[in-house]
This record gives structure tokens, sequence and C-alpha cells, in this order.
């Protein structure tokens, strides 16, 4: 047994949990009321605009990115490197995507300005949204392998909570339209960017380390970031790369009425992500033995969680989605009760694969979504022309059962645990539900 204050279930652990977890909640209802504000005001088919435009800028960020974010959690858990340096090399690695994204705008201009304009699409919002997009990532994964979990959670709740107000007084006074949208979009990741780094403080900035380019330093940094982006950047793609293929099967106003089922449907991983995040460092600094231990216990209760929030959002959702985006996004709810089994098992996938990333292993974690994009891809193909939407979230929940399964076996292989161990609920974990329960309700003392 775990010592108290290493177990997961002791309060440094969880109140940490508690704290991302409160935080993520709090950005994930101000992205709703984002998501909500957009849809009302743009329609599935500007709607549709709108998530490309930020799929795309989403893929471009973490191609240009070289993994500085992936390699920062690691590097500041094992304390390899110093904070100043990888915050420098952050810094740098965003210079070079903003001239890099620069350059995109001005050759798309003459071959695809045209069209892009008959679409209603600002393309060039691109040459500045990438990297800033890129630099809030980053800076906020350098929080969190800090384990600065207040300063990381403030970020991470100041770009929605700007982006709705912007939304709200745009839609106050005028239509806001998809460049407007999305030129609020830009301004509240600056803001939640700029906040991050004073965050940060003069100890991280060093003018010396920020002007200084430490060739050594950012390809270590770049050599080994880039083994676990290649997965982020595929586990972006099974997320997001049916809605282009639905864009092209179906149209646009799909594309947005699936956006608005993936939105809805990502609000059961509230707690998976809460608990992944302070996870991580904290497995990349245990023990082998200690972090195989933890992983199972946290990846069961896990999926027990996510689970009930699942059948609790499928039960609502018949009402929940009409009343809040309007009668005009009916159509969400079907995609969205199929994409709900998948949901639930990548929540485990969230879990396990925080735990192989902490044993050194990022390339396991990007074969693995390699091999869940590949079940994507011939899903989508074969699913989205008779089906439509519903297809592209039949597709994702089979990319998602298959990334959940292949990921425990890499558990078991590296940890030598059982695999229904991390899955199957034991009575030890009820009673400490139970008595957490019964602790809450008891009266205080006088």
């Amino acid at each position: 047994m775990a010592p108290a204050e290493q177990s997961p279930s002791g309060p440094g652990f969880l109140g940490h949990v508690n704290l991302v977890l409160a935080a993520y909640v709090a950005s994930a209802a101000f992205q709703f009321g984002a998501a909500v504000l957009v849809a009302r005001a743009l329609g599935p088919g500007g709607r549709g605009v709108y998530a490309l435009f930020l799929l795309s800028a989403s893929i471009t960020q973490a191609l240009l990115s070289l993994g500085i974010g992936v390699s920062a959690v690691y590097y500041l858990g094992k304390r390899a490197q110093p904070l100043s340096r990888i915050v420098a090399n952050a810094q740098q690695v965003t210079l070079a995507s903003a001239i890099v994204s620069g350059l995109l705008v001005l050759l798309a201009w003459p071959v695809l300005g045209e069209t892009f304009s008959g679409h209603d699409t600002p393309y060039w919002v691109f040459a500045f949204a990438v990297p800033l997009f890129l630099n809030y990532n980053v800076l906020a994964a350098v929080l969190q392998g800090s384990s600065r979990f207040l300063a990381m959670n403030a970020v991470i709740v100041a770009q929605p909570l700007a982006l709705f107000a912007l939304l709200a007084a745009g839609t106050a006074l005028g239509d806001v339209d998809t460049t407007a949208a999305l030129l609020f979009w830009s301004a509240a990741t600056g803001g939640a960017t700029v906040l991050a780094l004073a965050l940060l403080g003069r100890d991280a900035l060093r003018p010396s380390e920020l002007l200084r380019i430490d060739w050594p330093s950012l390809r270590d940094q770049a050599r080994f970031g880039m083994q676990g982006q290649v997965g982020n950047l595929v586990q972006l793609l099974n997320y997001r790369l049916d809605q282009y293929i639905v864009l092209l099967f179906v149209s646009t106003g799909g594309v947005g009425i699936y956006a608005v089922s993936v939105t809805v449907s990502q609000s059961v991983w509230f707690i998976a992500n809460a608990v992944a995040t302070v996870l991580l460092p904290r497995l990349t600094g245990a023990d082998a033995s200690d972090a195989a231990r933890t992983t199972p216990l946290v990846c069961r209760n896990t999926l027990l969680v996510s689970a009930l929030a699942a059948i609790g959002l499928g039960a609502a959702s018949l009402w929940l989605i009409e009343a809040l985006f309007g009668a005009d996004f009916e159509a969400a709810v079907t995609p969205l009760l199929w994409l709900l089994p998948g949901t639930v098992a990548l929540a485990g996938s969230k879990v396990l694969t925080s735990y192989i990333f902490s044993q050194g292993r990022p390339l396991t974690n990007s074969s693995i979504t390699i091999a869940a994009l590949a079940v994507t891809l011939v899903a989508d193909f074969v699913l989205i022309p008779p089906l439509e939407v519903a297809g592209a979230a039949i597709a994702s929940s089979l990319a998602y059962g298959t990334h959940f399964a292949l990921s425990l076996l890499a558990y078991r292989q590296l940890s030598g645990g059982s695999m229904w161990e991390a899955v199957v609920v034991r009575g030890d974990d009820l009673r400490r539900y139970v008595e957490a329960a019964r602790q809450r309700l008891a009266p205080a003392p006088p």
C-alpha cells in the first residue's frame, strides 16, 4: 500500500483533482455558453465554418509546436531542464510558428482567397490564431508540469470566459458573423496567453534566455516531445477529422450539427480530464511500483463516474439540445447518443495513457492512437455516406473503443497488472463513496 500522502485517495491528490475539476467545469460551462451563442448567431452552416477553421488552426499549431508542450510536462516532472529554458524554447517556437502561419496565409491568398471569401471564411485570421493557440497550449502545459494547478486553472478558465463575454457583448450590440466570432476567439486566446506569462513570473521569463536559442536544449525537447506529439496530433484527428469527411459527403450544415453533438458529448470528460491532468505529473515523478498501483484504482473509478454522467446526459439530451441551441440543431440528438459509449471508453484511455507516458513510452501512446485513427478513417468512409452525421458518430465510438482496448493491453504489458483491475469497480471503491457521502451529510460539530 502506498503511503497516505502518495495515495490517490489522499488529500493532496484529491484536492488537486477537485481544484482542476472545478476549473474544467467552469471552463466547460463558459465554452458551452460560447458554443450556444455561436450556434444561434451563425446557424448550422456558419457553425460548420467556425468549427472547420478552428480545427485547421488546431492541427497546424499541433504540427508547428514540435511537441514542446508534451516534453515540458515530462522534463519539469523529472526536473531535467530549468523552467526558464523551457519557457524560452516555447516562445522561440511560437515566433517561428507565427512566421510559418503568416507565409501559409500569403500562399493561400492568390489560390484560395476567392473561395474562402465566398464561404465567409476569414482565412487571414489564421496568421495570428495559430501562434496564439500554440503559445496558450504550451504555457498551460508548463504550468501543469510545474504542478501549479491554481495558476493553470486560472488560464484554462480565462480563455472561454473572455470568449463568452465578447460573444455576449457582440450579440447584444448587433449581429455576430463568422469573422467577428473568430476574432473574438483569437482575442480571448491572446488574453489568456498574456495571463499565463504573467503568472509564470520573472523567474520564468529571463531576457538572457529568451534572446538566446539553446539548440541542444531545443533539440532534446523537440526529439522527446515529437514522440508524444505524434499521438496528440493523431488523437486530434481522431476527435475531429470526421468533420472534414462530413463536409465532403454532407455539407457545412452537417458539420455544424455534428460539432454541436461533439461539444455536448465531451462534457462527460470533465472528471477524466481533471484526473489525467493531475495524475500525469504525479505518475511521472513516482516510482514504477507506485505508478502501477495507482493507475488501475484511478482508471476504474473514472470510468464509473463517466458512465453515470453519460447516462444522465443521454436522458436529458432529448430536450437539452433544442432548448439551448434551437430547433435548427434538433438533429444533433441522434449522433450525440451514438457518441456517448465511445466517450466513456476514451475517459478510461485518458488515465491509462497518462500512465504509459509516465513510463517514458510516448511512442506507445502514438502507436495506439494511429491504430484508432485507422479505425476512424475506415469507419467514416463506410458509414458517413449512407448514415451521414450519425455515421460519423458511430465511427468515432468505434475508434474510441479501440483506443481504450489497446491502452489496456499496453498498461498490462508495462505494469504486469490485470486489465480487469483497471475496469471493474470493487466493493472497496463503493464503500469509499458511501463513506464520503456520509461524511458530507453528517451535521457539523457544534
